[in-house]
């Protein structure tokens, strides 16, 4: 857990073509250059550059395969909200998916896949609770998943 992980950066101006490629390669980052730059209408190698840019600036931070949970046993989701008592909280199970600084009354909320309820007890009572600094924590059981976005909103 990176505290802060948003503050200093800058962000990076980008123009029309920018917000375009990067509204395409959200919705598929398989795509070749040559098949982006015809999406965007420009050329294989402006659209490799403009990609590489983006790359190097840290705006494209990396490609992955979104894989379906359920298909590979992952049915549970459940989010838990924590109180430390210090500020060791550099080891996180294998298990937590997303990890959120709060202000108010937790310190972090963490998404946890688990294969069922059980599962996450057991998790829970074997490591979470173990973790350094973990003085309480609630359980929030996901009842229904409502909204999955990937891709973020066009930039301003």
């Amino acid at each position: 857990m990176t505290e802060n992980a948003h503050v200093g950066k800058t962000p990076v101006k980008l123009d029309r073509m920018d917000r375009a490629m990067l509204r395409i390669l959200q919705e598929n980052s398989a795509l070749s250059d040559a098949e982006l730059a015809e999406r965007i209408h420009l050329s294989a190698s402006g659209c490799r550059r403009r990609r590489k840019r983006l790359e190097d600036a840290g705006v494209i931070r990396g490609y992955v395969a979104l894989v379906d949970s359920e298909r590979i046993g992952w049915v549970e989701d459940v989010f838990v909200v924590i109180k430390l008592h210090s500020n060791d909280h550099d080891s996180l199970v294998e298990e937590v998916m997303d990890c959120y600084g709060v202000a108010g009354k937790w310190d972090f909320v963490l998404r946890i896949v688990t294969h069922d309820l059980h599962d996450y007890d057991e998790l829970c009572n074997r490591k979470i609770t173990r973790l350094p600094g973990v003085d309480r924590l609630e359980t929030l059981p996901c009842m229904r998943h409502v909204v999955g976005r990937r891709s973020l909103p066009p930039p301003p």
